[in-house]
C-alpha cells in the first residue's frame, strides 16, 4: 500500500502542479492587470505601487513599465509554484494516507482560488469607486468650468439644472427661479421637463421662500409632507433645496425619487455641493445685471438711454431683415423746451420730461421700446411695423401730449406742451441703423421747420 501511494505521488504530482499553476497563474496576472489601473492616492502607499505609478505618468517608459510588470507577474507565478511545491513535498513526505492526493489538490486550489476571488472582487470594488469618484470629480469640475462662463443668471439656473439631471439621482427634477420684474413686482419661473410639478403651491409662498431652510420627505407614506403636493406621488421621498444670497431666496431645487429614504447624506452632500458653486456665480451675474441695467437706463424717466439703443437697434435690423418685416422708429422732440426750464426752473422741466415720457408709453404697444435719446429728445422703436401704421401712432402720441396736464412748479401751473415727430422705415428709406437714425433726424428737422407740433414722414426726395 505504501508502495503503490508512493508510485502514484511520482507520477500524477507533476501533472497536478502543472495544472494548478497553469490556472493559477492567468488569476494571478488578472490581479496584477486589476492593481495596474489603481492610482495612489494616498499619501503612505506600497512603494512598489509609487513606482508603477510614476512610471505609467511617464509616457516615455510605458515600454519598460510594461516590463516590470511582467517580471512581477513572473516573480508571484514562481512563488506559487515553489509554495505549490513545497506543500507536495511535505504531503509526500509525511505520506498522509488518510487524504487522497486529489482531494489534497482539489482542496488546495480551492482554497487558493478563494483567495484570489476575494482579493480580486475587493479589488474590483475599490477600483470601482475610484472610477466613479474620478468620473463624479470630472463632472464636478465641467460644471464649474461652464457655469463660470454663464453670461446671464439664467444661463447658470439652466447649467445647474442639466448637470442635477444628469446626475441620474432623481425621477423628477425642477428648479425654480426668482426673476426681479421691478422693485416690487417678482415672477417665478420653472425649468423642468416634467409633465408636472410635484406640488401646486407657488414659490412665493412656499415656507423654503419666507425661511431658506430645506425640505426633506424621506417616506411620502408615512412622513409629514407639503399640503399643496399633487396627489399622484404616493410613495417615494423628495427634497426641495433653496438657493439663497443671505436671506433673500433666489431659486428652489425640487427632487423626487420613486423610492424611499433615498436622499441620504451622501445623496445631499454631492446637491448641496453644487448649489454652492453656483450661489456666487448667480449672486455676480445679478449684480452684473443691475450694473448693466444701471449703465443703460435713464435715471430720470426710468427708460433706456442712448447706450441701450445701439445694441438693441442692430438686433431688431437684423431680426427684421430675417422676418421680411419693416421697422420703424420715431424720433420725439419736446417743443420750445428751453423756455420751460428758463421760465420755471430746471427741476421743472425734469417734471415736464418724466410726464412727456409716461405720455408716449401709454401711447406705445407692448411690444414697442421707448429711449430717451438724449436731452428732451427721445427715439420710439416699432418692430414688424409699417410706415402707416407708424404715423398714426406717431399722430397719437402728438395729440395725446398737448392735451396732457403739466405739474405744477412752486405752486405755478405749467401749460400745455406740444411736440414735433420725424417717422423713418427700414428697409424703405434706410439699410442699417445709422441710416436710420439719420432719416428719422431729417424728419424731425423738417418738422420743426414747417411749424412744430406736427409729424413727418421721411422721404427720399429730403435726402440724407
Amino acid at each position: 500500500m505504501v508502495t503503490y501511494t508512493h508510485i502514484q505521488l511520482n507520477h500524477s504530482t507533476p501533472y497536478v502542479v502543472t495544472q494548478i499553476i497553469l490556472n493559477v497563474i492567468p488569476l494571478a496576472t488578472c490581479y496584477l492587470d486589476a492593481l495596474e489601473n489603481i492610482k495612489p492616492i494616498r499619501n503612505a502607499i506600497h512603494p512598489l505601487e509609487r513606482v508603477m505609478y510614476m512610471l505609467r505618468r511617464s509616457p516615455n517608459k510605458r515600454k519598460f513599465y510594461s516590463f516590470i510588470l511582467l517580471l512581477i507577474s513572473l516573480f508571484i507565478c514562481l512563488g506559487l509554484t515553489y509554495s505549490t511545491y513545497k506543500l507536495f513535498s511535505w504531503y509526500e513526505e509525511n505520506s498522509i494516507q488518510d487524504i487522497p492526493l486529489v482531494l489534497f489538490a482539489s482542496l488546495f486550489a480551492s482554497v487558493l482560488f478563494l483567495i484570489i476571488t476575494f482579493v480580486s472582487s475587493k479589488l474590483i470594488r475599490n477600483i470601482s469607486e475610484q472610477r466613479l469618484n474620478a468620473r463624479e470629480l470630472q463632472n464636478f469640475k465641467d460644471f464649474t468650468d461652464i457655469i463660470h462662463r454663464s453670461e446671464t443668471e439664467v444661463q447658470v439656473y439652466e447649467t445647474l439644472y442639466t448637470f442635477v439631471t444628469n446626475m441620474h439621482l432623481a425621477s423628477h427634477v425642477t428648479l425654480f427661479y426668482r426673476r426681479d420684474i421691478s422693485q416690487k413686482e417678482i415672477s417665478w419661473q420653472r425649468i423642468t421637463n416634467e409633465r408636472m410639478p410635484l406640488c401646486t403651491m407657488e414659490p412665493r409662498n412656499c415656507p423654503l421662500f419666507r425661511c431658506g431652510r430645506e425640505c426633506s420627505v424621506q417616506n411620502i407614506a408615512t412622513d409629514i409632507t407639503c399640503a399643496f403636493q399633487l396627489l399622484e406621488h404616493k410613495t417615494g421621498s423628495y427634497i426641495c433645496l433653496p438657493i439663497t444670497e443671505g436671506p433673500l431666496t433666489l431659486g428652489i431645487l425640487q427632487l423626487y425619487s420613486r423610492a424611499k429614504y433615498f436622499f441620504d447624506d451622501s445623496v445631499m452632500s454631492k446637491l448641496k455641493s453644487y448649489i454652492e458653486v453656483a450661489k456666487p456665480i448667480i449672486s455676480s451675474r445679478r449684480a452684473m445685471h443691475e450694473l448693466n441695467k444701471d449703465a443703460n437706463t435713464d435715471k430720470l424717466t426710468k427708460l433706456y438711454n442712448r447706450n441701450f439703443l445701439d445694441s438693441y437697434l442692430n438686433n431688431q435690423i437684423e431680426v427684421s431683415s430675417i422676418s421680411k418685416q419693416p421697422l420703424s422708429i420715431i424720433m420725439l422732440d419736446i417743443d420750445d423746451f428751453k423756455k420751460v426750464n428758463d421760465t420755471y426752473g430746471h427741476p421743472a422741466g425734469d417734471a415736464v420730461l418724466v410726464v412727456f415720457s409716461q405720455v408716449i408709453l401709454r401711447c406705445l404697444r407692448r411690444t414697442d421700446l421707448v429711449i430717451r435719446y438724449g436731452g428732451e429728445e427721445f427715439i420710439a422703436v416699432l418692430p414688424a411695423t409699417h410706415t402707416e401704421k407708424a404715423v398714426s401712432i406717431a399722430e397719437r402720441i402728438r395729440e395725446t401730449v398737448q392735451i396732457e396736464t403739466m405739474p405744477k412748479a412752486n405752486n405755478e401751473q405749467i401749460p400745455n406742451i406740444t411736440c414735433s415727430l420725424g417717422v423713418t422705415t427700414y428697409p424703405l428709406f434706410a439699410d442699417n441703423k445709422e441710416k436710420l437714425i439719420k432719416t428719422a433726424d431729417i424728419a424731425l428737422y423738417k418738422a420743426k421747420s414747417a411749424g412744430k407740433n406736427r409729424v413727418i414722414l421721411y422721404s427720399n426726395s429730403m435726402g440724407l
